[in-house]
């Protein structure tokens, strides 16, 4: 597919971040019974332009033809989720079980196989029918078990602790929810998600229609 001629120092962030929504679009597209898609179509799906697509395309290799099946196959090389991804959940609150019972990623090939938390009351439960294991035995678990990411739902002052394990126990990846930025280094890569982030971007873009609106 082109997948050799990848030039990863050209992956910008913002790449990386439209990558998930090609694919999500072209595997709604074959969900809808597509045969083809063009760039254009693409395009008006993800809310940028036929000639963005197309360079991205060409940015990560390039792809023989934009069949959905084709499309899908390419972004899953692209995405890495063509193999499993073992995964474990620290922090078993509120935003952990939603994370938990969150059920579409087993169809990425994402796997939650435990959680661990610091409430001994929890100690021995299941949550979604995943075990809730002791946080103190996070370092030993990840000894013992491959684990690709492990997924922080944790208050800011223990996040930075829980990644030292991550790291430690050779962990790939971060996905982190904590409200604090971890930073990536050679060891780890990480992902910072703040949900307050999303929702005070929506509140400019609505105030800025507002604004425009009055000016107007």
């Amino acid at each position: 597919m082109g997948n050799k001629a990848l030039n990863k120092k050209a992956l910008s962030d913002a790449l990386a971040r439209r990558l998930p929504a090609y694919y999500r679009h072209v595997c709604i597209m074959l969900a809808e019974g597509k045969q083809t898609v063009t760039s254009g179509e693409l395009a008006k799906r993800v809310g940028n332009t036929s000639a963005q697509v197309r360079q991205d395309f060409f940015t990560c290799g390039g792809v023989e033809n934009y069949h959905p099946d084709t499309l899908k196959n390419w972004l899953s090389d692209l995405l890495g989720i063509k193999e499993e991804h073992h995964m474990v959940v620290v922090g078993a609150g509120n935003l952990g079980r939603a994370i938990i019972s969150f059920k579409d990623f087993n169809n990425d090939g994402f796997f939650i196989d435990a959680v661990f938390d610091n409430n001994l009351m929890l100690d021995g439960m299941q949550v979604c029918g995943i075990p809730v294991l002791n946080v103190a035995t996070l370092d030993e678990y990840l000894a013992a078990n491959r684990t690709d990411i492990v997924v922080i739902a944790t208050p800011a002052n223990v996040a930075e602790d829980i990644l030292d394990k991550a790291i430690r126990g050779g962990v790939k990846g971060v996905w982190n929810f904590a409200p604090v930025d971890l930073r990536s280094n050679e060891a780890i890569e990480v992902q910072n998600v703040h949900l307050s982030d999303s929702l005070l971007t929506l509140s400019f873009r609505i105030n800025e229609k507002e604004h425009w609106k009055s000016e107007n």
